[in-house]
């Protein structure tokens, strides 16, 4: 009977083994699938994060793209052309004397000196005798 007995704590013993055996892979298994599902939910959390930029992204472009077609405003231009003489500056004349006498009534002599000035593309109002200017036709 000792030998049964012995035989018995053998074959318990034994037993207990693989079911430590079994349960430690059964902790190993448990434990590398909550890593995989670490690792899932990380990459998940990724992912989810780039999709969230990107839609951002998206709707900043989309935003932009609608308000500039909103606030375009066409352009206004003066598409008539100007007749235009030359003049011939006599000792004594002055940009802004000619201005005057060309400017009609009521209207503001500096936008006619102005013009004059960008017509003939000078840097200040000052003339000299004998120069030639560019004068809008009366």
């Amino acid at each position: 009977m000792t030998g049964s007995i012995a035989m018995a704590v053998i074959r318990d013993s034994a037993m207990d083994n693989a079911a430590h055996r079994r349960a430690a892979v059964r902790r190993n298994l448990d434990s590398a699938t909550r890593v995989h599902r670490v690792r899932d939910n990380g990459q998940r959390m990724q992912a989810r994060h780039r999709g969230v930029v990107m839609a951002m992204i998206v709707a900043v472009v989309l935003t932009w793209f609608a308000v500039s077609v909103w606030a375009v405003e066409p352009a206004h231009s003066d598409v008539s052309a100007t007749n235009v003489t030359t003049y011939t500056v006599k000792p004594g004349d002055t940009l802004w004397a000619y201005a005057s006498s060309i400017t009609p009534q009521g209207q503001d002599v500096s936008e006619t000196v102005d013009e004059l000035i960008e017509l003939n593309g000078l840097e200040s109002g000052a003339l000299r005798a004998g120069q030639r200017i560019v004068v809008p036709d009366e």
